[in-house]
């Protein structure tokens, strides 16, 4: 389900998302609304390794809060110079999820 909502948006924008979406023969809305979309996974991402690199939360947790498996998160990690955590309960959700992967 879609929910309508009012932003203002600079001028700039608006002229980039209009030049995509006739370029994708598609209406600007949606152009906007992907550009949204990808955006909001960088701020997840971007939240969830500010606070694992202040100890607030865990390899783990980060990956929740940014939407993402454990692997990718330590992939985001190590990409970033920043060195995961991994606590006997992140090797254990890791684990119970391969198992009903191979079932």
């Amino acid at each position: 389900m879609m929910k309508n909502v009012s932003v203002r948006l600079e001028d700039g924008f608006m002229k980039e998302a209009e030049k995509l979406a006739k370029m994708e023969s598609v209406d600007k809305s949606a152009i906007i609304r992907e550009a949204l979309e990808k955006g909001l996974s960088e701020v997840k991402l971007e939240i969830a390794l500010d606070r694992f690199s202040k100890g607030k939360a865990s390899t783990s947790e980060a990956a929740k809060i940014a939407g993402l498996s454990i692997g990718e998160m330590m992939d985001e990690l190590v990409n970033r110079a920043l060195k995961p955590r991994i606590t006997k309960e992140d090797l254990e959700g890791s684990l119970e999820r391969a198992l009903k992967v191979v079932k």
